[in-house]
Parts: structure tokens; sequence; C-alpha cells
């Protein structure tokens, strides 16, 4: 039932659900009749009060044993309780007065699945479809969201595209296809799904900052930032969108936009340590660094346990050439959460940069320890070792780096040093790997040995290489 339809009827009983609250302080029991009885129980849920909906419905069936609505309402209250066996009991009697009854089945079927019984489910599931009649997209709708609790999205999504099938008006299905696909990597199904349920409901702000979330998730961040704008100007309070809209314009790489998404947040919530920092990051890629460093002591202030105030700060500081600061505050980054990669590839940076080889080494491995995937950090370990004439340790750290991690930049890197250590077999044969993965990336190679751009024999080996591959 829609939210508009309801409304009438919650006024015109606000009345009778006053009078039932009354009597359950006095301890009185009222008489009410069966319609009353029903839509006491349904507010009562809306609120969020399932005891005393429980004892409504109870009271009810006490007083009018007969009544399936009474029955219904108390076998759903008792199923969201859990209290599965119980809930069949009432469902069981129901069933006896009216054997066609899809809610019954429906109900039956619910209990089952939450059970863990998906095949006895399915058998009175079958049932509520045969029975649903002018029903049919609400009963697959709650076959839908009952396998949705279980935690089986993709039947879920089966039932809701059946729902929507049945009536393509469904809002909620349509609301709930958008919100799952999401959920299972599904964007452009769930894009799809959020516009259908748009062109119905237009006016739902939640809807369209979910619709920018998912265009942000498929880097399409122009039209999130629509979606957010429009989400916004339906509802002026729901200021989360500002950060929402700030994150979007980072990523287009827009930062004065961003910074100015991010101080409109600020002007209604000065308090917010996130979007301190996020205005703070901001102006560091602007190169702002006095009121970069501003804003993130403004986040730490707030929050002393804001570990990306305390990063940015140091990194401030390391921009400044302020080592020492720079190290004491990537510091508390780190005590504050030491499970961050960037946190010690960054601090391995700035010892590096101190001439501090084994402090640098330690962090350096502590960031790959956590992080492998990370191509940078094996980079910046070789580095750190050329950095110190070390070349053999350096050769050593990327051909370890190459076993879990197949990024073409540290092979790359290896071929050019093992033709500085004049390893000319084994360097030929990593420079062919790597043109192989990807001849695009090949000044990668040519920044660390530049000597090869006057070798006509590694020219020669380029030249092949681009003269056989297949145009994309």
């Amino acid at each position: 039932m829609r939210e508009e339809e309801k409304m009438p009827r919650k006024n015109e009983y606000t009345g009778a659900l006053n009078q039932f609250k009354r009597s359950l302080i006095s301890g009185e029991k009222r008489y009410f009749d069966v319609s009353e009885f029903e839509e006491i129980v349904e507010q009562l849920m809306d609120e969020g009060d399932f005891q005393a909906s429980e004892i409504a419905a109870f009271q009810g069936i006490q007083i009018h044993p007969n009544a399936i609505p009474l029955q219904l309402k108390y076998a759903q209250i008792l199923l969201s309780k859990g209290k599965f066996n119980q809930s069949l009991k009432f469902l069981e009697t129901a069933e006896k007065i009216d054997t066609h009854n899809p809610d019954i089945f429906l109900l039956k079927g619910s209990a089952h699945l939450l059970m863990g019984f998906e095949h006895k489910a399915l058998v009175y599931y079958r049932e509520a479809i045969k029975y649903a009649g002018a029903d049919l997209d609400d009963i697959l709708y709650q076959i839908g969201s009952t396998y949705a609790q279980t935690g089986n999205y993709s039947k879920a999504i089966y039932y809701f595209e059946k729902a929507v099938k049945a009536n393509p008006g469904n809002d909620q299905a349509l609301h709930d296809l958008g919100f799952f696909h999401d959920q299972q990597g599904n964007y452009r199904e769930s894009i799809k799904y959020y516009d259908k349920y748009l062109d119905i409901e237009p006016f739902n702000p939640f809807v369209w900052f979910n619709l920018g979330s998912v265009y942000g998730k498929i880097g399409h961040y122009k039209k999130a930032i629509n979606a957010f704008e429009f989400a916004y100007a339906i509802d002026d309070n729901f200021h989360q969108v500002l950060m929402s809209i700030g994150n979007a314009y980072v990523s287009l790489g827009q930062f004065k936009n961003a910074a100015e998404k991010y101080q409109e947040f600020l002007a209604i919530e000065p308090k917010n340590d996130d979007a301190n920092c996020f205005l703070a990051e901001c102006y560091l890629n602007m190169e702002l660094h006095t009121l970069s460093e501003k804003h993130y002591r403004k986040a730490v202030a707030i929050n002393p346990k804001n570990d990306t105030g305390w990063f940015g700060i140091g990194l401030n500081n390391w921009v400044a050439r302020n080592y020492k600061k720079a190290v004491e505050f990537v510091e508390k980054a780190i005590n504050l959460y030491d499970k961050n990669s960037e946190y010690w590839l960054t601090l391995g940076k700035i010892h590096l940069d101190f001439k501090q080889k084994e402090s640098a080494l330690k962090c350096l491995e502590k960031a790959v320890k956590q992080d492998p995937e990370n191509s940078e950090i094996w980079l910046t370990m070789a580095e750190t070792y050329t950095t110190f004439s070390e070349l053999k340790n350096a050769i050593r750290v990327l051909q370890e780096g190459i076993l879990t991690n197949n990024a073409v930049e540290i092979k790359y890197h290896l071929a050019g040093l093992l033709f500085t250590a004049k390893k000319k077999k084994l360097a030929h044969s990593i420079l062919k790997q790597a043109l192989e993965q990807d001849s695009g990336e090949i000044e990668y190679f040519f920044a660390i040995y530049p000597q090869g751009l006057k070798s006509k024999k590694i020219q020669k080996i380029v030249a092949n290489f681009r003269e056989n591959e297949i145009p994309g």
C-alpha cells in the first residue's frame, strides 16, 4: 500500500490507537472492531513497538477468533521476532478458515525459508502465487524481501524482477532492484532500475543520492554530481549530499569546486572532522599548504583520534622539508591506525629523504607486507637501495616483487637495473616480458636506464616488438 493511501486511515484510527495505549497503562482491556485492531497493530509496528503490537494482535484474536487479518498480523509479528513454530501454528489455524488466502501461504513459506527449509518454503510460495490474483506483484515482492533477509540477494533480485514484470509500477520492487544490483556490483542494472523508479517518483532525494553513488562507482562523476545536486535541490536538509558532491569533484581533479562544497558543508556542520580533512586534502592538492595544515589541525582538535588528520599534517611538513615534524605526525597517524600501508610507505619515503636507510627499509617492509600489490612500495624499496649504491639488493627486491606483483613498471624497472648491472641476458628476457605486457609504458625503462636510448640492440628489440604488435 502506498504511503499517501495510509495517511487518511492513520488519522481515522488515531483515536483507537490512543485508547489502546491508555488501556495498556490501566490494564483494562477495551473492545475494538477487527479493522480498528488491524490498524492499531499496523501503526504500532510502524512505530517499532513490536511488544505492544503483539499484545494488540493477541487481544484482537481473543475477541475476534475467526478474524483472518488479525491471525495474519499476529503470525507476522511472531515471524519478525523469530518465533517461527508459534507463527506456523496460528497460520495453520487461519488456513482451516480460509484455504485459498495467498498471505497465509506467503507467511508459511517465509517461516520455512527463515528456518532454512527452502524446498518446503517453495511449495508454499507456489501456492501463494497461485492464489495471488491482483496482488501477484506484492506477493512476489514479499518473497524477494524474505530472500534478501536470508542474504540470498540473487534470489531476491529474481523475485523483484518478476514483481516488476507483473506490475511495472511497483516502486518498492524497482527501488530494491536498484539497491541490490548495486550491492551485487551490477551497477548498470542498478542505474536502470533507479531510473525507472524516478520515472514514477521523481522527488525522492534518497534515490537520487543512491543513483549518484552508483554513477560514482563506475567513474561517471559528472552524472554523479547531477544526481547529487537533484537530491539536494529536493531536500536542502540532506547535508551529507554536499560531501558526496565534493568527493565526486575530487575524483574529477576539480579541487577548487570540491573545496567549495566542503566549505558549504562545514558552514552547516563546522565540527565535522572528516569534512575538515577532505577540505585540507583539496588545499594540499592545490598546493595551499598553510590552509591545508590549518584544516588538518582543526580535524584533530575536533577528534584527536582522526589518523587522517595527523597524517595530513605530516604531509604538509614533509613538503615544507620539516622532516622531524613530518616523521612525528605520520608516526602519530600510524599509532592510531598501523594497518594503513600508505602511512608506512610515506614514512619510509620521509626517512629516505632524511638519508636514514635502515629506518626507511623497516617502514617499507611493513608496508609491503600489508599491501604487496602496491607497486610503488616495491619501487621505493629498490630506490632506497640504489640511493645507497646497493644495486644487488635493489635487483633482489624487484625480483621478489614480480613473484607477487604483476605490475609492468616493476618489470621495466628491474630490466633497467639488470642492464646497469651488466646482466644482459636476464635483462633482455625481463624487458621482453614487460613489452609483451604493455609496450606503452616503455618510458619506465628509459627513466631507469637512459643508456638504452643509445643502444641499437635495445632499440631494435623495441622496434621489432612494435612492428609485430596487432593493432588494438
